[in-house]
């Protein structure tokens, strides 16, 4: 079961990323991440009493306020370079690293790492090498490479915060997350001048954005709190096919033949980590 939760949340990542990223090349930053952050509480709400806790403890929302920052650091990173950079390219660094940390993790806390799983660190480091020398390619540079890196190291200790809360606290560690991200969001907005509410068309991308979003933090809270942090943030971490093939179809990116085994190393890192 909490494996369906981590690829379901997949989806929903791969395709907010997708919209994110389009969005950002259309409104400033923080607005997107403010508003749509803000709009998806709605569905948080009904979630809450789908999913209703049997306990919350203050830890549990330690934990989900710190994956807020992060969560919210990571997105931010995320969109930007999304908006920046090739789509078909970015998503993968970014899922790669935030597949990596978690298993990184669990070897910390004492967890034996399979043959498998490390020859899917090796994938992933080569994947990052490999996209890191085709910077001479639109849409690829060191900066673009090192902030997909960044905002996946921001996920995968997201993934991390979410998987030491209870699963007793049911959806409230998103509570806590969110408590702290919109109020962050909203300054930094406010800081940029960039706070104004969205209307007409622009009003209702971000409407899909944070249903999508809010979707995926609920199926990835979920799996994490039934099931390894390895293992379903792993599952998780594969958002990138979904964002990538969102770019290509929609968009019509058109990505290099080095940046196509950037992808496929990447993606066979991921699957090599969740076996």
């Amino acid at each position: 079961m909490s494996q369906l939760l981590a690829l379901t949340s997949a989806v929903f990542y791969g395709l907010a990323d997708f919209v994110g990223g389009f969005s950002t090349r259309r409104m400033a930053l923080w607005r997107v991440t403010a508003w749509s952050m803000l709009i998806g509480v709605a569905l948080l709400i009904v979630g809450l009493f789908v999913v209703p806790a049997e306990r919350v403890a203050a830890a549990d929302l330690f934990w989900g306020g710190l994956a807020g920052v992060m969560g919210l650091g990571g997105l931010a990173l995320l969109y930007s370079t999304l908006a920046a950079g090739s789509m078909t390219i970015v998503a993968p660094i970014s899922g790669v690293t935030a597949a990596t940390l978690p298993v990184l993790f669990d070897l910390a806390g004492g967890s034996a790492l399979t043959s498998r799983q490390w020859l899917g660190i090796g994938l992933a480091l080569s994947a990052v090498a490999v996209v890191g020398t085709d910077t001479g390619q639109e849409g690829v540079t060191v900066s673009i490479v090192a902030r997909a890196v960044l905002a996946g190291a921001a996920f995968g200790v997201f993934f991390i915060a979410l998987s030491r809360t209870s699963p007793d606290s049911g959806l409230w560690p998103l509570v806590g997350a969110r408590a702290v991200s919109i109020p962050l969001a909203f300054a930094a907005a406010a800081a940029t001048r960039s706070a104004g509410p969205p209307s007409g068309r622009r009003l209702g991308m971000l409407a899909v954005l944070g249903s999508l979003d809010m979707s995926a933090n609920i199926a990835v809270a979920l799996a994490l709190q039934l099931g390894p942090v390895g293992i379903n943030s792993v599952l998780s971490s594969l958002y990138p096919v979904f964002t990538a093939i969102a770019a290509v179809v929609l968009l019509r990116e058109r990505p290099t033949g080095r940046q196509i085994l950037a992808v496929m190393l990447a993606m066979a890192a991921i699957v090599a980590l969740a076996l």
